[in-house]
Order: C-alpha cells, then sequence, then structure tokens
C-alpha cells in the first residue's frame, strides 16, 4: 500500500507539471518539431510534418486560453496577431534560412519563449484569468481521488 502511495503522488506531481507546461505552447512545438521532423539537404524541415506542429502548438494556446480564443475568434482580441507578428520578426532576425541549424543552435528558441509570454500577456488582457497556482484544481480532485482509493484498498 506504500507503493500506491508513492506511486499516487509522483503521479499528482507529474500531472500538476504537465498542466502548468501546458503553457509553454509556441516552445514546446517548435522543439518537438525540430526533435520530430526531417530535414532536407539543404537544411530546410519538411512543411508538413512542421505545419502539424505548429498546428498542435495552436490547438495548445487554445485550449489553454479559452476566453482569448473565443474573443479572438470574434476579432475582440487583436494583441494576438502582435505576438504572431513579433514572433515572425524575431524569427526572421535570428534565423539563418536553414531550418536545421536553427534548430541544432538554438537560438529561434528565445523567439518562441517570447512568443509564449507575449500570448500569455494578450490573454490576460483579453479578460482570460490566470490562476494563481494552475493545476492546482485538478491536482487536489486527483489527491481526493487518490485518498479515497487507498482507503477502500485498505479496508480490502
Amino acid at each position: 500500500m506504500t507503493r500506491i502511495a508513492i506511486i499516487l503522488v509522483f503521479g499528482i506531481l507529474f500531472f500538476a507539471g504537465a498542466v502548468n507546461a501546458a503553457m509553454d505552447c509556441s516552445a514546446k512545438s517548435y522543439a518537438s518539431a525540430c526533435a520530430n521532423c526531417q530535414f532536407d539537404a539543404n537544411g530546410k524541415i519538411d512543411q508538413s510534418c512542421s505545419n502539424s506542429f505548429r498546428a498542435s502548438g495552436i490547438s495548445c494556446v487554445s485550449t489553454s486560453y479559452p476566453i482569448m480564443s473565443g474573443k479572438y475568434a470574434a476579432g475582440q482580441c487583436p494583441a494576438v496577431d502582435s505576438c504572431a507578428d513579433e514572433l515572425s520578426s524575431c524569427a526572421a532576425q535570428y534565423g539563418t534560412g536553414n531550418d536545421k541549424a536553427d534548430c541544432q543552435e538554438g537560438s529561434l528558441g528565445v523567439c518562441y519563449a517570447a512568443s509564449d509570454e507575449c500570448v500569455k500577456r494578450a490573454a490576460m488582457g483579453c479578460g482570460e484569468i490566470e490562476s494563481p497556482c494552475p493545476g492546482s484544481s485538478a491536482a487536489f480532485i486527483l489527491l481526493l481521488l487518490g485518498v479515497g482509493f487507498v482507503k477502500l484498498t485498505k479496508k480490502e
């Protein structure tokens, strides 16, 4: 039973960390594309692969900031467009034109991290409510379920 409790605690901590990490959508999407997509002989990344990771990053942002996403779709949150513009400008400034080299060097990672911060500011400006402890409610529910599970297994 002690083993189950330890596994449960680590599972809850992992889940809480995963929820916190969800706010790094752009940076993680870029890093995943670099790690998983193929490059041609000229160092260009496979566009269909890269676009799929870009789409997952956009989906991550939409899920992480539902209020902002709804307002953006209604044309009420133009700050999101400025974040996209800043990312494009930064990538143009720091990119070498060789995607493989950019991925290996990591200089564009700064652009994507800055984009995540910009999106977070845009979200707060568009009415998104920032949780003081992201993932805490989900972690608390999992903790209660875990305690209940441990008590049930203890009775048997």
